[in-house]
């Protein structure tokens, strides 16, 4: 087999080249540690996906945006066969994984419609429930006026 030999940057030529951008939370985050390296891969192309989805204005109803990203792109992107497709997929799927993607069915013939969700609402939401049960809590032992009970330590509920 030949060796390829690669050049180094130099100066600015970095800025050339488009990137896909995977979330640093995918990796760091408790609540995504199951989640397979190759499903926050999945994950990362689908978001770049929704930036053509903005300029081709696809938004339903209710003004979310949708992609439509066939098991064929996902097998070529990924160099995987159907299969491993499909098993990242309901990696991410809302029914049968984590819930990052939820995947409509819009008629027969047609492909899927895929909404992305985004990462960050749901724990953002999850510590805002925390911290009002935390202030709920706090006010509740000021009135009783019982100040030697222990303070109840609250976590969140992992996925």
């Amino acid at each position: 087999m030949q060796e390829i030999q690669f050049d180094y940057f130099r100066g600015m030529e970095a800025d050339q080249y488009t990137f896909y951008r995977i979330p640093k939370m995918l990796f760091t985050a408790e609540c995504f540690r199951n989640l397979s390296c190759e499903a926050k891969v999945l994950y990362g192309l689908l978001l770049d996906r929704i930036g053509l989805s903005v300029k081709n204005r696809w938004f339903d109803e209710e003004n979310r945006v949708y992609i439509i990203f066939k098991v064929e792109e996902i097998m070529e992107l990924m160099c995987c066969k159907s299969q491993k497709a499909t098993k990242l997929m309901k990696e991410l799927d809302a029914e049968t994984g984590i819930g990052l993607i939820e995947k409509r069915r819009p008629g027969l013939g047609k492909p899927n419609v895929i909404y992305v969700k985004n990462f960050m609402v749901k724990e953002i939401v999850d510590s805002q429930e925390t911290e009002e049960q935390n202030s709920e809590f706090s006010e509740a032992q000021e009135e009783s006026g019982n100040q030697n009970s222990r303070i109840l330590k609250i976590k969140n509920q992992e996925f």
